[in-house]
């Protein structure tokens, strides 16, 4: 566990590390979205975001009554209410793969909503790494949780979402802050993470689970001893916990729009993910 200033070099240190991995996004053309050019396309078998039982598109919220934030949402067609599922993102929630997620949650029943938590970076200013970098430092974890609790409270008007639970997924970074939010939020029961970024005991500290945990085991941003002590951490606190290991995978093996994506582990530890929380989340009968 670190503590005061190394944490915060900790987190200086991953930001800066995602700040370099959103520079090499912006390079390929907002991650293949522009040149529709997908790694392996012939194998990609997790898109779903022209599935016509589900609607999705840019939603904007307010954030202390003044700042605009964008975010992405999916949700069903057909009437209903929907159990809410907040996806973290760990760096831009431009790239495909993350409004992907967020259909596939809605093809699975619920509501898929991706608030924009890097929305403080300004792609035409910031061009390199490190402008990147000095711009996320000041965002810190708690305001990325604000951003995220401003994205709840937007769904809170809305008809079709149902807030009997709340299951939130992330990704790397967002993995991290998806714990965070289920610890420090009442109403989350059920958080996945896909190769979580460092997480401290404060960070878990009031998490009841359960948790659901993905890690490639040639995950190069990630080490396998960081998921496995995450994992002692979770169960000596009584935490319900699933880690599943996929051979050979690095990171962001779900990600259709990356060098590394696995269609296979990321169909199979997609299945698991949507078994999980429609185990885990409660559906509203109106």
């Amino acid at each position: 566990m670190c503590k005061n200033d190394d944490c915060n070099e900790s987190r200086r240190t991953f930001l800066a590390t995602t700040a370099a991995a959103v520079v090499g996004l912006a390079a390929t053309g907002n991650a293949g979205q522009q040149t529709a050019k997908y790694p392996q396309e012939e194998k990609v078998v997790t898109r779903v975001l022209d599935n016509p039982t589900i609607t999705h598109g840019p939603v904007v919220f307010q954030h202390n009554k003044k700042d605009t934030i964008d975010g992405f949402l999916a949700r069903p067609k057909a009437d209903g209410k929907y159990p809410v599922v907040v996806l973290i993102a760990g760096n831009v929630i431009t790239e495909e793969y993350i409004q992907n997620t967020c259909a596939a949650l809605a093809v699975a029943g619920n509501i898929g909503l991706a608030p924009n938590i890097f929305h403080t970076l300004i792609p035409e200013v910031q061009k390199t790494a490190e402008e990147r970098r000095k711009a996320l430092i000041p965002h810190s974890d708690s305001d990325a949780l604000l951003d995220i609790n401003s994205g709840l409270d937007y769904l809170r008007k809305q008809s079709f979402a149902s807030f009997d639970s709340i299951g939130v997924i992330g990704f790397c970074y967002g993995g991290k802050l998806a714990m965070m939010l289920g610890s420090r939020s009442r109403e989350v029961d059920a958080v996945v993470a896909y190769h979580p970024g460092p997480v401290t005991d404060e960070d878990i500290a009031r998490l009841k689970g359960p948790v659901m945990i993905h890690q490639g085991t040639a995950d190069r941003a990630v080490p396998n001893s960081q998921i496995e002590e995450l994992e002692k951490r979770l169960r000596a606190r009584k935490i319900p916990v699933q880690v599943f290991w996929y051979d050979g995978a690095d990171h962001g093996f779900l990600a259709y729009t990356r060098p590394f994506y696995r269609p296979d582990y990321a169909k199979l530890s997609w299945e698991r993910t949507v078994e999980f929380l429609n185990k885990q989340l409660k559906r509203s009968k109106e």
